[in-house]
């Protein structure tokens, strides 16, 4: 379980000194076949586990979350080729979530706060939706805005007078082609903003292009992650939010 989880157990008085101790100690290390899995993660760094399931085969990633579900609530399942296989075999036990780049298996917890999502064209959609599932699993609420392109500016003023009403805490920008839309919602709001550059574009160097247009940005409150890095734009905006609600 996740610091918070952990916290409203003991808050709550479902759980003893000694259990609690216990979560805190370093003992929740499982070895198995295909992995050493560091089950109690979550309750040091308040996320739940995140499988990279790109280079795993469809058995690996089975008996990682069957490790961490065994002991918490849910788990995430990112970027793996077998996610159909994934679907058909947990869709009985748990509840489900997929996007093209991510599955949420389990249950997570009560959302609070908002995190702003904006997407600049219909191409960057999984990278968005990856955004938008990883921050519920957080605990957080996502305000999504995909198509919000500078070729139309004032799609993007809407969004983002949207997103402060809503109080968000933070924003995160994907966007690919020459990444544009990141500095220009910076200009925009009293927030950190988490640009995504995303794998989208034409020509030369066309994969490179929005993050060194957002790299180079001169906007000071905006911070870019790798390209196509909508799990760690996820994380950093939604802890800013979850710490911003307390």
């Amino acid at each position: 379980m996740t610091f918070d989880e952990l916290y409203e157990q003991i808050a709550g008085g479902k759980m003893s000194k000694d259990e609690a101790r216990r979560h805190f100690s370093l003992e929740w290390m499982e070895t198995a076949r295909n992995y050493i899995a560091d089950v109690n993660r979550g309750a040091r760094i308040n996320i739940p586990e995140i499988i990279y399931g790109e280079y795993k085969t469809a058995d690996q990633t089975v008996e990682l979350a069957d490790a961490w579900l065994t002991r918490h609530s849910g788990v995430l399942v990112s970027r793996s080729p077998h996610q159909a296989t994934l679907v058909d075999y947990f869709n009985d036990r748990y509840s489900v979530r997929e996007t093209p780049l991510l599955l949420a298996i389990g249950d997570f917890p009560e959302p609070k706060g908002h995190v702003l999502v904006i997407s600049a064209g219909a191409a960057d959609h999984p990278v968005a939706s990856e955004c938008s599932l990883a921050l519920e699993a957080l605990g957080v609420n996502p305000v999504v805005f995909e198509d919000r392109g500078i070729a139309h500016p004032t799609r993007v003023l809407d969004a983002v007078m949207e997103g402060m009403n809503k109080k968000v805490a933070a924003v995160i920008v994907v966007a690919g082609m020459e990444g544009a839309l990141a500095p220009f919602v910076s200009s925009l709001v009293p927030l950190p903003v988490v640009g995504v550059p995303t794998s989208v574009g034409y020509g030369f160097r066309a994969n490179e292009a929005a993050l060194t247009s957002m790299l180079a940005s001169c906007a000071p409150n905006l911070t870019v992650v790798n390209i196509d890095g909508g799990i760690r734009a996820a994380v950093v905006a939604g802890l800013i939010a979850k710490n911003s609600s307390l």
